[in-house]
Order: structure tokens, then C-alpha cells, then sequence
């Protein structure tokens, strides 16, 4: 697997915060790239889901074992348009050491929603993923074209010009990206909150159709997981997520830690990471704006 690039560092020091339990800070664009697609007429009006979390802002710092703070995070979720449309973005940046090692890498991940099954789901209709290293900008925008049955993917080249390729949408098939499953997850879209319980969501594809897995404890091994501790505070789930080995740089690809009782995650581990080992990651500030 080799060690961890620059190019790839940011990805997964803030991979344990992004999957469906589930960048740089600072700018977001205020309006969207080019026109959404696949707004639909019968889901608009009340946010339903969507206004759970309107105002939500959480803010993680990342750890190494050598160093306290390595980078830091935050996620957010905004009404652009009343009652059709919603923002959700996650922005980061390597600090110190690290961010000279990576010269500064700004990462900001950016899913545009709608509201559907009578506001009771979200569902993305355009991801967009930006990253600064020093004065170079990569971008690549997915659109999801659901009336066509098309994903439309834009990706800047060296050259800064956008390369488009289109792959299918099957029917009856919804890709979450991991901001919009963050949502759903947390809003008992993918089944009910239960301990004990595995749960299994669409994600992009790749070559093939890709899954992120969450798994949470049963009540007896997350007694096992709170013995020595001396303040549980708001942990309530120990929850383990299967990803991707390549996403995360790490030899397990699993990410392990605690949520709170409105599923937001509080502390996790992304275990045996190549080259740095464990990495860990802590909330330090949760808000509502509005």
C-alpha cells in the first residue's frame, strides 16, 4: 500500500468523521455550479428530515500519537433554497506540522440534497469535491440525474479542464454520498437504531456498486468497551464502520468510536494506519445556528 501522500492525507485523517455514522476552513461557494438536476415538484414544500438539521455545525480536531493536533474539521447543514433544497459540507485542513508536511491541504467535500418520500429521506442531487495543496485546485463535481437515469461526473485535469464521463443510475437506486447518508443515517433512513445491528448503504460506485458498512455494538460488549473508563459522558452507541482500505490507508479499514444519542459522533480510531498507526479524532465544539 506504501505510505500516505500528500494528496491522500486529508482524505482519510477526516475519513472517521465522514462515513454514515455518520473542507477548506473557511469559503464555501454561496450559489451552486452550474443548474441541479432532478428537483422534483411533488417533494417540495416542508424540509421534513432536512429541518432536523438546518443550523448544525460540528467541529472535530484530529490526533496522531505524536502530535496533538494534526488537522481540523468541520461539518455543517444549511437551506439554500426554502423547502427543496439543502446544503451539507465538510471542510478541513491539516495544521503544524502536518500542514507543512502537506502543504497546507484544504479540503472541502459538498452535497446539495433534496427531501423525498414525503420529506422522510435526502437524497444528493450534485457532490462536490474541491482540494488546495499549496496554489494548486483540483475539483471534481458529481451531478445525479435520476429522470435520465444518469451520474454525471466532471473532474478537473492538470491542466485545469474538466473531463465529463457518464455511467448509469439503475432504477429504484439511490448513491449516497457519505455527507447525505450522515443525515439519513442518523434520521433511521437505513432501518431503526438498535444495538447489535449492521447496516448497509449505496455509496458512489467505483468499478462496481460500493457499500459502507456500520456496525453498532450489542449492549453486553459495550459494557465490555466502557469498563476502566471513568465518565461515560454523551458516549451512548460504540459503533464500528468497514470501509475501503484504500480510503482509509489502513490495514483493517475499520473505524471504530463512540456517538451520542442524536448519533453524532464524539470521539473515533482509525486503526493501523499505514506509517502514522492510529489516528484519532474528537468533537470540540457543537452548535445550531439557526
Amino acid at each position: 500500500m506504501g505510505c500516505l501522500s500528500r494528496r491522500s492525507f486529508l482524505t482519510w485523517l477526516f475519513s472517521w468523521v465522514a462515513p454514515p455514522i455518520l473542507h477548506p476552513i473557511g469559503g464555501r461557494p454561496p450559489i451552486p455550479h452550474g443548474p441541479l438536476i432532478g428537483v422534483q415538484a411533488g417533494t417540495r414544500g416542508s424540509g421534513g428530515i432536512a429541518d432536523d438539521f438546518v443550523g448544525e455545525e460540528l467541529s472535530y480536531r484530529m490526533s496522531i500519537v505524536w502530535i496533538n493536533q494534526a488537522a481540523i474539521g468541520r461539518i455543517s447543514f444549511e437551506e439554500v433554497q426554502r423547502g427543496q433544497l439543502w446544503r451539507a459540507t465538510l471542510e478541513g485542513k491539516a495544521t503544524g506540522i502536518i500542514g507543512w508536511f502537506t502543504r497546507y491541504r484544504k479540503d472541502t467535500y459538498t452535497s446539495y440534497m433534496e427531501s423525498i418520500d414525503g420529506g422522510r429521506r435526502l437524497r444528493p442531487l450534485r457532490f462536490e469535491e474541491d482540494i488546495v495543496v499549496g496554489g494548486k485546485i483540483r475539483s471534481k463535481i458529481t451531478h445525479f440525474d435520476y429522470r435520465r437515469g444518469k451520474l454525471i461526473k466532471r473532474r478537473m485535469n492538470r491542466e485545469d479542464i474538466f473531463i465529463q464521463t457518464e455511467g448509469g443510475i439503475p432504477a429504484g437506486v439511490i448513491y449516497d454520498d457519505f455527507l447525505t447518508a450522515f443525515y439519513n443515517f442518523r434520521s433511521g433512513v437505513y432501518g431503526k437504531i438498535q444495538r447489535g445491528r449492521r447496516y448497509r448503504v449505496r455509496t458512489l460506485p467505483k468499478a462496481e456498486i460500493s457499500t459502507i458498512e456500520v456496525e453498532i455494538v450489542t449492549k453486553e460488549e459495550e459494557m465490555r468497551m466502557r469498563r476502566g473508563q471513568s465518565n461515560g459522558g454523551d458516549r451512548e452507541y460504540y459503533v464500528t464502520v468497514f470501509l475501503d482500505k484504500e480510503i482509509t490507508k489502513s490495514r483493517t479499514g475499520k473505524v471504530k468510536g463512540w456517538l451520542s444519542k442524536n448519533l453524532i459522533p464524539i470521539e473515533g480510531t482509525i486503526e493501523d494506519v499505514v506509517f502514522f498507526g492510529d489516528v484519532h479524532g474528537f468533537l470540540i465544539g457543537e452548535r445550531r445556528t439557526s
